[in-house]
């Protein structure tokens, strides 16, 4: 058994938080510059290469990438082989982390405690939505994702009916983005969850969205209707911030789960063009 020190978390925790907020993942910036050399229309065109700007300023200034600085996600994967010292309360102390962050790095804050009545912020960005997960994979892996309230708000759930087919499901994507998808910047990123239940879809919808942009689903089914998707949504000719243009999204991916013979759940979960993320392997000493 390897011991980590909680406090080497955290403070992994805080790396990968400022990461995220300042600079866009390399397979997004690819993404992107494909997108500009695709486009024939010179509006799309020029939205992309200031979407490529921003990126650029963000990294280089240290300024978060997109005003609206999200909701923060957290999962750990833990390992067999590995003891967390000192433990405490580890969900108050990655809330401590996420809060000493924001402060500290002036990004802004959008949590607010009640969700109805008061909707006082919290004046942390906290509580972040937090999941630790017990895996075979030897270490603990941390991953932090970051969404803001335009893409949180594309998010939808389904419950099909077990004889629904591909080309049904390939429908009632493309008709939510046609209806949708100017709402949260694109071009977006399209997470798809099919199967599991009406509470695990749409986290298996979250880590779709979140997934690297050059990974596609190793089943090759899954592959194929990824890419029938991302085709379909790109021939809408919404575009870059729904001004027209052939980049309405940089990918589709789908993950999937075993589910109920009576049931077919399905998420959806777009992610914007600032879709943030930073993981990191923590090695015990």
């Amino acid at each position: 058994m390897k011991s980590i020190k909680i406090t080497k978390i955290t403070g992994e925790a805080k790396k990968l938080l400022i990461e995220a907020s300042f600079n866009l993942p390399g397979d997004i910036i690819r993404a992107l510059e494909g997108a500009v050399k695709k486009e024939t229309g010179t509006g799309a065109q020029k939205i992309l290469e200031l979407i490529l700007e921003n990126a650029k300023i963000a990294r280089e200034q240290k300024l978060p990438l997109c005003q609206d600085c999200g909701l923060v996600y957290m999962d750990l994967d833990i390992g067999p082989d590995i003891c967390i010292e000192d433990s405490g309360n580890l969900n108050a102390l990655l809330n401590q982390a996420v809060a000493d962050t924001y402060t500290g790095c002036y990004l802004r804050k959008s949590v607010v405690s009640d969700p109805l009545f008061e909707r006082k912020n919290t004046s942390g960005n906290t509580p972040a939505v937090i999941s630790t997960n017990f895996t075979s994979t030897p270490g603990l892996h941390l991953k932090v994702y970051l969404k803001g309230g335009g893409s949180e708000n594309c998010s939808y759930l389904y419950m099909l009916n077990p004889s629904s087919g591909e080309s049904e499901i390939i429908n009632l994507v493309l008709d939510l983005v046609k209806n949708n998808v100017t709402r949260c910047c694109p071009p977006v990123i399209i997470g798809i969850g099919i199967g599991g239940s009406s509470s695990e879809v749409p986290v298996l919808a979250r880590l779709a969205s979140f997934r690297n942009l050059e990974v596609r689903n190793p089943d090759k089914r899954y592959k194929d209707m990824e890419e029938k998707i991302f085709d379909a949504v790109n021939k809408t000719g919404i575009g870059p911030q729904g001004l027209g243009g052939r980049t309405t999204a940089l990918a589709c991916n789908i993950e999937y789960a075993p589910c109920h013979m009576a049931s077919l759940p399905l998420a959806v979960f777009m992610g914007c063009h600032s879709t943030r993320r930073a993981d990191s392997k923590i090695s015990p000493p």
